[in-house]
């Protein structure tokens, strides 16, 4: 078992009432394959990638993203590796895992008061 499929199956224990459950276990061997690839080639955890990528949309599986992750995506990029991308941005500018964090989700390296 990768990291990946590792920390997916974590989240899934964690939240049994997911609302994109049954899809996430159908295409459980995917999004772990994907998230180790796109954490790999941006140098970003995996764990903080499912983790940002299950928060945003359910890893894809919500029917509002439309297989994002939360992040913007290019022609032929996936969920995954968008949101690989916008964490390892948020890294090099804000220098560890909560800057990273709080630039994707708001686009500056702190957590807004109040969020």
């Amino acid at each position: 078992m990768t990291a990946a499929a590792a920390w997916l199956a974590a989240l899934l224990l964690a939240l049994p009432h997911a609302r994109a459950r049954e899809c996430l276990f159908a295409r459980g061997a995917t999004i772990a394959a994907e998230a180790g690839t796109a954490a790999a080639a941006h140098g970003v955890p995996v764990a903080l990638l499912l983790a940002v990528g299950f928060r945003e949309s359910q890893l894809g599986c919500d029917v509002r993203a439309g297989g994002g992750w939360g992040a913007p995506r290019r022609r032929g990029q996936s969920g995954a590796d968008a949101a690989a991308s916008a964490l390892a941005l948020g890294y090099r500018l804000c220098g560890g895992p909560e800057g990273a964090l709080a630039s994707f989700r708001w686009g500056r390296c702190s957590v807004p008061p109040g969020a």
